[in-house]
């Protein structure tokens, strides 16, 4: 898969800088030149750019929480991924699923009721599940147990 070094750039900017370093109006600039990637790239070029950066850069709960609230305020978790069980199941076993900071738990639960419905998986839309619970879920918990063995090379106890 090709990938495209000045979307890569982008999405890592936009991801990644410190809101703190930035004024409002140099913020919203970002976010706007953001959310036209879609427009400029398509959307699987963007997811894949988006989730390499995730691989690449995200090392810790907070940082899961950044770019899951920032995705989801960019309007991206509305629309549909082809593999969101593992797309998902990466962001959980990064922030540390059962683990995670509660920021990052909040921005997960968020992404996961509004990813999987987009999806194609309605079992995950609250309005008519309002018991769902990712953590619950046996297809995100066999997710994150897949990314847990990728990452680990370790196999599931038995």
């Amino acid at each position: 898969m090709k990938h495209n070094s000045e979307l890569d750039n982008q999405i890592k900017l936009f991801f990644g800088f410190d809101e703190d370093s930035v004024s409002r109006k140099e913020y919203q600039t970002m976010e706007e030149h953001t959310a036209c990637l879609v427009d400029e790239y398509g959307w699987d070029a963007v997811r894949q750019a988006f989730f390499r950066y995730v691989q690449a850069e995200c090392k810790t709960s907070d940082d899961i929480a950044r770019v899951g609230f920032r995705y989801e305020f960019l309007g991206w978790n509305k629309k549909a991924i082809p593999d969101p069980y593992e797309f998902l199941g990466y962001l959980y076993y990064k922030a540390g699923f059962r683990k995670a900071s509660p920021d990052a738990a909040h921005a997960l639960d968020d992404l996961c009721i509004t990813v999987l419905p987009a999806s194609g998986y309605p079992e995950a839309n609250i309005y008519y599940h309002p018991y769902y619970a990712a953590e619950a879920d046996p297809k995100m918990i066999d997710a994150v147990e897949r990314w847990r063995q990728r990452e680990t090379g370790e196999e599931t106890p038995k």
